[in-house]
């Protein structure tokens, strides 16, 4: 069986790879055609921002400097139009827990 190169056990992402890795997954589903297309891309957007190592995540949310907080904000609203988007497909739940993550990070 073929693995996606973003499945979730494959590897930790850094926050920048990440964060792109979720933007292109969400360019994606806004381009589907399909609702069900455009729901694969939001969970493939959500397992690559979900890959962040948990100590990098701490690290990245108690530090003051510049360039954290600008990547803080980044993947906080990078959430948040996840939440959006998942909002107008009528998936409430997902919606909810990514604006959930979102405020978690901003």
């Amino acid at each position: 069986m073929l693995s996606s190169p973003f499945s979730p056990w494959r590897s930790v992402l850094s926050p920048q790879a990440a964060l792109e890795a979720a933007n292109a997954h969400l360019e994606n589903a806004r381009k589907a055609k399909s609702s069900e297309l455009a729901l694969t891309f939001c969970n493939e957007a959500q397992t690559a921002l979900a890959r962040i190592r948990t100590s990098v995540r701490k690290a990245l949310v108690s530090s003051v400097s510049l360039e954290d907080r600008v990547m803080r904000n980044e993947i906080a609203s990078t959430y948040f139009e996840l939440g959006e988007f998942l909002d107008n497909l009528k998936r409430r739940d997902k919606a909810k827990a990514c604006y959930k993550d979102s405020g978690k990070w901003g």
